[in-house]
C-alpha cells in the first residue's frame, strides 16, 4: 500500500511539475493592468491617393518610408511607397513597383532595408483575388534613390511582414492553405541573388522556418501570424492577427531554431498586427488593429502595456483608426491607420488616411 501511494505521489508531483512549467511558458510575458495612455497627436495626413497606408521602414540614416498598398482604389491611385522631407511631409519616393504580370496588380505591405542597403517589401496579391501569388520584391536603392525594383521571391499566400536579422530575412505568410495555418519563411541573401525563388508545396518545405495554427476557440475567419521582430539578442517574436498569442524563437549560432514557445496567451490581447523592436527601450511595440490600441511589450520586466486605446475614430486628430505597423522614429512612436475595412471597433470607412504620433 505505501509503494502504491509513492507510486501516485510520484506521478502527481510529475504532472504537477508539468502543469508549472506549462503555466511558465505562457506566462512569460504578462499584462500589465496599468495604462500609460499618451495620447497622439496626428503626424501626418496621407491625403486622397494613399488610401490604404501599412509598412514603415528606416534607413540607415534614420529616412522613414512608408508602403502604400490602396487595394481598393489601386485602378484610381496605384501603389507607392513614400518617405518624408526635412519637415517630415509625404513625399513619393517611388511609384515603378513592378505589376504582376496576370492581375496587374502590385500592393506592397511590410518592408525593411537589406543589409545591402536595398529595400525589400511583401506584394501581396491576395488583394487582387489570387491565391499564392504574393511576392517579394527588392528596390535596388543607388546613393539613397531607388533605380529599379525585382522580384525576388514568389508563391507567398497572404505575405505580411519583412525583417531581416544579418543575412537572413524572415517573411511571415498570415494564411496557409487551411485558412487557420500561418507560417514564417526565411532565405539567406545568398540565395535570393542566385535567382528567382519560385515557391510551391516542394519548395516551401526548404524555407520553412514555422508554422502556427489559430486557436480551436476563434470560430471567426481571420488571418494569422503577421507582426515579427528580432530584440538585440537575435530572438524572434511573432505575434498573430487572429488570436493575439505571441511566440518566442531562439536559434544556434548557425541560425536553426533552438526553441520555440508560446510567451504570451491572454483574452486582454487578442490581435497582434505590426511589431516594431526599438533597441533603446528593448521593447515591441505592437499595433492592436481590431481593438484601436497600441502596445508596449517591455523585455526589460517581460510586461505588455497599453499606451492607448480608442473607440471607433476618423483619425483626423491623431486617434487610432485600424493601428496596423509601429516604428520609432526621431524618438516617438508612430502608428500606421489601415482604415479600409470595417471591424470590431471601426465601424465606418472614411476619408482621412493617417499616421498616428505618441511622445513616449
Amino acid at each position: 500500500m505505501k509503494s502504491i501511494f509513492k507510486n501516485v505521489m510520484a506521478i502527481t508531483m510529475i504532472v504537477c511539475s508539468l502543469n508549472v512549467f506549462s503555466q511558465e511558458v505562457k506566462q512569460e510575458i504578462v499584462w500589465n493592468e496599468a495604462s500609460r495612455s499618451i495620447k497622439p497627436t496626428l503626424f501626418a495626413d496621407l491625403g486622397e491617393t494613399c488610401t490604404t497606408p501599412d509598412g514603415m521602414a528606416l534607413d540607415k540614416k534614420g529616412n522613414l518610408y512608408l508602403s502604400v498598398l490602396n487595394p481598393t482604389s489601386f485602378e484610381k491611385n496605384g501603389a507607392k511607397i513614400l518617405t518624408f522631407d526635412k519637415d517630415d511631409k509625404p513625399v513619393i519616393w517611388f511609384d515603378q513597383l513592378p505589376l504582376h504580370p496576370i492581375t496587374k496588380r502590385v500592393h506592397p505591405m511590410g518592408m525593411e532595408f537589406g543589409p545591402d542597403g536595398n529595400l525589400y517589401l511583401m506584394d501581396n496579391q491576395f488583394f487582387a483575388d489570387k491565391e499564392n501569388f504574393s511576392r517579394l520584391i527588392r528596390i535596388i536603392v543607388v546613393n539613397g534613390k531607388p533605380k529599379n525594383a525585382e522580384v525576388l521571391a514568389e508563391g507567398f499566400n497572404f505575405g505580411e511582414a519583412v525583417r531581416w536579422y544579418k543575412n537572413r530575412v524572415y517573411i511571415t505568410d498570415a494564411l496557409g492553405e487551411s485558412k487557420r495555418e500561418s507560417s514564417i519563411y526565411t532565405f539567406s541573401l545568398e540565395e535570393l541573388n542566385a535567382g528567382k525563388i519560385n515557391l510551391d508545396k516542394e519548395t516551401k518545405e526548404k524555407y520553412l522556418l514555422s508554422m502556427f495554427t489559430l486557436k480551436p476557440e476563434m470560430k471567426r475567419n481571420s488571418i494569422g501570424i503577421d507582426g515579427i521582430a528580432f530584440d538585440s539578442k537575435g530572438n524572434l517574436y511573432a505575434g498573430n492577427f487572429g488570436d493575439g498569442v505571441i511566440t518566442k524563437f531562439e536559434f544556434t549560432k548557425e541560425g536553426k531554431v533552438k526553441s520555440k514557445k508560446v510567451v504570451f496567451d491572454s483574452d486582454k490581447l487578442k490581435c497582434c498586427d505590426g511589431f516594431f523592436y526599438d533597441k533603446e527601450r528593448n521593447s515591441i511595440f505592437i499595433a492592436n488593429y481590431d481593438n484601436n490600441s497600441v502596445h508596449q511589450l517591455d523585455l526589460n520586466t517581460n510586461t505588455i502595456t497599453t499606451i492607448w486605446e480608442n473607440d471607433n475614430n476618423d483619425g483626423a486628430d491623431g486617434q487610432l483608426d485600424n493601428p496596423c505597423e509601429t516604428i520609432i522614429y526621431k524618438g516617438k512612436l508612430l502608428v500606421v491607420n489601415y482604415d479600409t475595412f470595417k471591424g470590431p471597433k471601426n465601424t465606418e470607412i472614411d476619408n482621412f488616411h493617417t499616421i498616428s504620433c505618441f511622445k513616449l
